[in-house]
């Protein structure tokens, strides 16, 4: 069986939780002895390079499409994110090249859902993963620009902009105002003729519809989570299209640790981005907040240039204390050392986290997990059993939890945290899903 993984950013530039699994998920139809290829966006453009440029690499021995696209092609850069007829037209050529007999979509993000339309109308069995809030939310993360958590495109998509991009509309809040634009939204030649504020109004006015199609077109939708697939049932997309199938892991990926007696100091690792919605500053505070003999390791990179401002705070904020480390990034091969280094793993995220893959790493090592108890992060972790939940961004509940393991060390030693699924099992349900027969493992 051909597989044809579309994903928006790819090895070696990008690295986080849904290219990793969109590689193991690569992997594990290889070993089965599909024919795997990826297709993915280019991260950089050169002055030289043509406006399209379609060009075949390898990664790992799987075979693989970049596309680029310069983005002065199309300076409404709000609607060249999920519409691109120039994407579209590159990925029809590709398909012609790979001929798969099933697309497996992981993110859209920059490629634009105009390549759904492309696989379904070439007849191509048409699977989309759900990794993140993209279909629903400009910022995918459904996190408003004031930090409060959102529920799906409010106003039918119209209060995208005042939260988006409220510069694009100073009177928006005018009912007068939205309803015009909302009249506007729905002529099907809007672009036409407008100015770059305007269409970028109506490019966020007219999103979650478009997605919202283009979604309801395809074969399947896999959902790592009940959360994920009730928040999306939530905004139109029915329940009983879309199949819960919880991340897995390879087998052996990461040793497990042997329980032993908890000696010198609580070792707390938190290892992830070091954004504002992954909260790592909950951490940070949580133990500033308590006496006693704990370490924190704040396992990321310390130089990502869009949360440059919000690093600084943090390591001025664990500057005074010899307690908190900041360790930096680390190489994936060193996930089992770093794991297997903790006494507990802390998730404190404050948005509707999908299921953070070190989690599931986490328990495949034994270590137990505090998370917040927040979108998919309450099924992964399982209270009493693989570690405990806290509200989010409750630091004087997280300083509470830690404390127990401090005062209470057989309450962490009592837990004993269960391996999560295997990718094999994930892949039979994908392979099920493209129309092929099973194969062993």
């Amino acid at each position: 069986m051909k597989v044809l993984i579309v994903v928006h950013q790819w090895f070696p530039e990008a690295y986080s939780g849904t290219e990793q699994y969109a590689l193991a998920v690569a992997r594990e139809g290889k070993r089965r002895g599909d024919e795997v290829t990826v297709c993915s966006l280019v991260p950089w453009f050169h002055g030289r390079d043509p406006d399209v440029w379609v060009y075949a690499e390898e990664f790992e021995e799987i075979p693989v499409f970049r596309i680029r696209h310069w983005e002065g092609l199309s300076r409404n850069a709000l609607l060249r994110d999920y519409r691109n007829p120039v994407v579209a037209a590159a990925f029809r050529r590709i398909l012609r090249t790979v001929r798969p007999d099933a697309v497996h979509f992981f993110h859209l993000r920059n490629l634009g859902a105009d390549l759904l339309d492309v696989a379904v109308d070439s007849k191509i069995r048409t699977v989309v993963h759900l990794t993140d809030y993209w279909f629903l939310c400009p910022r995918f993360t459904l996190l408003r620009s004031d930090g409060r958590l959102c529920e799906g495109p409010p106003d039918g998509g119209l209060g995208c902009i005042p939260c988006h991009r409220p510069e694009l509309s100073p009177g928006f809040f005018d009912p007068d105002v939205r309803e015009a634009v909302r009249a506007y939204a729905g002529y099907a030649g809007f672009q036409a003729g407008l100015g770059d504020r305007a269409a970028e109004v109506m490019a966020l006015a007219r999103r979650p519809e478009y997605l919202r199609a283009a979604l309801e077109r395809v074969d399947v939708v896999f959902a790592p989570s009940e959360f994920l697939r009730s928040m999306f049932a939530r905004n139109g997309i029915p329940a009983e299209r879309m199949r819960v199938v919880p991340y897995g892991l390879a087998p052996g990926l990461i040793g497990r640790r042997a329980p032993t007696p908890r000696r010198g100091p609580l070792r707390v690792g938190f290892i992830g981005v070091l954004s504002p919605w992954k909260a790592p500053h909950v951490a940070v505070e949580a133990v500033r907040a308590i006496e006693g003999n704990v370490v924190l390791s704040v396992h990321g990179r310390l130089t990502d240039e869009p949360f440059r401002e919000y690093i600084e705070r943090l390591q001025t904020r664990g500057a005074g204390d010899p307690r908190i480390r900041f360790e930096g990034h680390f190489d994936r091969s060193r996930l089992g050392q770093v794991l297997g280094e903790l006494d507990l793993l802390v998730v404190p995220s404050v948005w509707y986290e999908n299921t953070p893959l070190v989690i599931l790493e986490a328990r495949q090592a034994g270590v137990p997990v505090i998370a917040s108890r927040l979108g998919g992060l309450a099924e992964a972790v399982r209270e009493g059993r693989d570690g405990w939940l806290f509200p989010p961004g409750d630091i004087a509940g997280l300083a509470d939890c830690l404390r127990r393991c401090l005062e209470s060390p057989d309450s962490l030693s009592s837990l004993a945290p269960e391996p999560p699924p295997s990718i094999a099992e994930n892949y039979d349900r994908f392979r099920e899903a493209y129309g092929g027969i099973l194969c062993s493992a």
